[in-house]
C-alpha cells in the first residue's frame, strides 16, 4: 500500500520574501533611528546572531534598547515590527501552491527562528492558517528525527531554499525526498547543481502544478 504524502516547506525565502522584509527593516530603522544608529542596531543584531545562529530580533531590540530609554526605544522599535505587511512579503502564487500540495497530501510549516517575531511572520502571512501543522522551532534541524517519527507512515517531501539544510536531511534520512527553492540570497551562496537533491526548482509558483503522485 502506497503511503501518505507530507509536505514540510520552509517559510524564509521559500513561501516568504524575507529579503525584501529585512529591506524594509533595515529603511524602517535609517528612518527612526539615522543612518549611524540604525548601524548600532544592526551591530547588536550580527552580534547576536554569531553568538546563537539565530535571527533574533527581539533579542536586538532588548540590547540596542538598554542603552537609551529603554520603554520609549522599544515602543519606537515595536512599531516598526508590528507595522510589516507580511502578506505583501509572499511569493506569487503561494496560496495556489498551498492548496495544490493539499490535494496532493498534508502540508506542515518547517521553520525555525525565535518564539516572536518568526511566530508573528506566521501569523500575520496567513501562513499558518493555509497549513494543516506548523512546527516552529529555533533550529529545526535540531528537532528533524522527532518529526520524522511524527509522520514515520508518510513520504516526507522538504520544500527549501537552503541546499545545505537539504544536504543534511538528506544525510540523515536517504529515502526523504528533498526540492531546493532557488530564491533568496542563500541562491547565491550554497545553491549549485548536484545528485543529491531530487529537484531543484527556480521559484515556489512552480509547485503549482508539479505533478506529484499520491
Amino acid at each position: 500500500m502506497k503511503k501518505p504524502t507530507v509536505f514540510l516547506i520552509d517559510l524564509d525565502n521559500t513561501l516568504l520574501d524575507n529579503d525584501k522584509v529585512k529591506d524594509e527593516i533595515k529603511q524602517s530603522l535609517a528612518k527612526v533611528l539615522g543612518p549611524l544608529e540604525a548601524e548600532h542596531f544592526w551591530d547588536h543584531h550580527d552580534d547576536i546572531r554569531t553568538k546563537t545562529n539565530l535571527v533574533d530580533f527581539p533579542a536586538a531590540i532588548r540590547e540596542y534598547c538598554s542603552e537609551k530609554d529603554a520603554k520609549t526605544c522599544n515602543v519606537r522599535l515595536g512599531e516598526i515590527f508590528d507595522s510589516i505587511d507580511f502578506q505583501k512579503a509572499l511569493y506569487p502564487d503561494v496560496y495556489d501552491v498551498l492548496k495544490h500540495l493539499k490535494t496532493k497530501g498534508n502540508v506542515a510549516l518547517f521553520t525555525e527562528g525565535d518564539s516572536i517575531y518568526q511566530k508573528m511572520k506566521i501569523e500575520k502571512s496567513g501562513v499558518g492558517a493555509m497549513v494543516d501543522h506548523v512546527f516552529h522551532f529555533e533550529h529545526k534541524l535540531e528537532h528533524f528525527d522527532e518529526i520524522e517519527k511524527t509522520y514515520k507512515n508518510y513520504q516526507i517531501v522538504v520544500i527549501d531554499d537552503r541546499s545545505e539544510t537539504l544536504m543534511k536531511v538528506k544525510e540523515m534520512h536517504p529515502d526523504i525526498q528533498v526540492i531546493e527553492v532557488c530564491q533568496g540570497h542563500y541562491s547565491d551562496i550554497d545553491h549549485k547543481p548536484h545528485l543529491k537533491l531530487d529537484q531543484t526548482i527556480e521559484a515556489i509558483k512552480d509547485l503549482k502544478h508539479y505533478p506529484f503522485t499520491q
